[in-house]
């Protein structure tokens, strides 16, 4: 499956402004990591943050000899700055992605205002839904935080052939809970399957239909407007 996620993200500067700052520090064969465009508008860009990692690997052979071998890795971010919207998309992200915020905020010298997501992730779905315009059923929703007694929470995952929402619903019974993931299933030409995370994550099928990622990135934005959330975290020097 290919992954998404989104952060909040402020950018001091406009996109050709950004373009042209990642481009100044693009990566080469002489470098140990930097930026590649792969494409500018005015309104968002797409590049990738490259990591050039060299170490040494050894393993014994059967008679107990060690021998190393050099070997050079290559780790990329790729990802999508926009004007509009959370503001950055991280596309099948490695787990640490400090190296590449820092680069984008030395980018924007600093100016850069950065923060995580916390979604109602029902309402994310219904949004796609609608937009797709193709129905599709919720037939799993992983539930946290609830409250069981005072003191005592519980994490439940509702699974089933059919729409699971009235079932959960039923499950939690008024009791204090956190939906945090649910997978939402698109039937028809498509049959594509998102798995959507309230920290605003999105797995989708590798072989999904191309506006599949366009319905995801529509529905966020227009879920941000109606409950925009807290200001974003500053990144200085």
């Amino acid at each position: 499956m290919k992954r998404y996620r989104w952060l909040r993200a402020k950018w001091p500067i406009s996109m050709r402004v950004l373009a042209k700052r990642l481009k100044a520090n693009g990566f080469d064969d002489g470098k140990t990591n930097g930026f590649v465009l792969d494409r500018v508008r005015d309104d968002f860009l797409e590049a990738r943050f490259i990591e050039r990692v060299e170490y040494d690997d050894t393993i014994v052979d059967p008679f107990g000899k060690e021998i190393s071998f050099h070997r050079i890795d290559y780790k990329q971010c790729e990802f999508r700055a926009t004007v509009d919207g959370p503001g950055l998309e991280l596309v099948n992200a490695p787990r640490v992605i400090q190296a590449t915020i820092s680069g984008l905020a030395e980018a924007s010298e600093f100016g850069l205002a950065i923060g995580p997501l916390n979604l109602n992730v029902l309402a994310w779905a219904k949004g796609i839904q609608r937009l797709m315009n193709d129905g599709g059923i919720v037939d799993s929703v992983q539930i946290g935080a609830i409250e069981l007694a005072p003191g005592i929470t519980a994490k439940a995952l509702i699974r089933g052939t059919t729409d699971v929402l009235a079932a959960s619903n039923r499950f939690v019974d008024g009791k204090k809970h956190e939906i945090e993931k649910v997978q939402l299933k698109i039937p028809g030409s498509r049959r594509t399957t998102i798995i959507l995370a309230s920290n605003g994550t999105a797995r989708i099928d590798s072989d999904a239909p191309s506006d599949t990622v366009v319905s995801i990135r529509a529905a966020l934005q227009e879920l941000l407007r109606k409950s925009p959330g807290p200001m974003v975290l500053s990144i200085s020097s």
